[in-house]
């Protein structure tokens, strides 16, 4: 990375850049662990319910965990590939990841939506 405005080597471009990818990781291990922490919760509280014999709260609860456990999974990935390739010169931003937990998190959003239709209500 280059100071564009006197033509030198900004020597502090590459710390940032390391501190900005953990950063990024710390996101992705909150969101996950704030995940984990939700699923939890959902299983102690929420009305258990069956729908022909599938007991939903654990479903949802342990899809809700799984979930956090991928986000932080995905981000000590992404941050040791990001870390290897800002070293290396050669960082490129992330697509598959993005896509893969993007797709997931919306999947566990409908089965959310149908488990809140799907509880007694009183």
């Amino acid at each position: 990375m280059r100071d564009t405005e006197f033509g030198r080597a900004d020597p502090d471009s590459r710390a940032r850049t390391h501190l900005a990818n953990e950063r990024t990781f710390l996101a992705w291990f909150r969101t996950g662990m704030t995940l984990i922490a939700l699923g939890v919760a959902a299983a102690q509280f929420l009305t258990a319910t069956t729908l022909t014999g599938l007991r939903l709260v654990p479903v949802f609860s342990t899809l809700v965990i799984a979930l956090g456990l991928v986000l932080v999974a995905v981000g000590r990935w992404r941050y040791e590939r990001g870390r290897a390739r800002i070293d290396d010169g050669r960082f490129h931003p992330a697509q598959l990841s993005i896509l893969i937990t993007s797709s997931v998190a919306f999947a566990t959003g409908l089965i959310a939506v149908l488990v809140v239709w799907l509880m007694p209500h009183g």
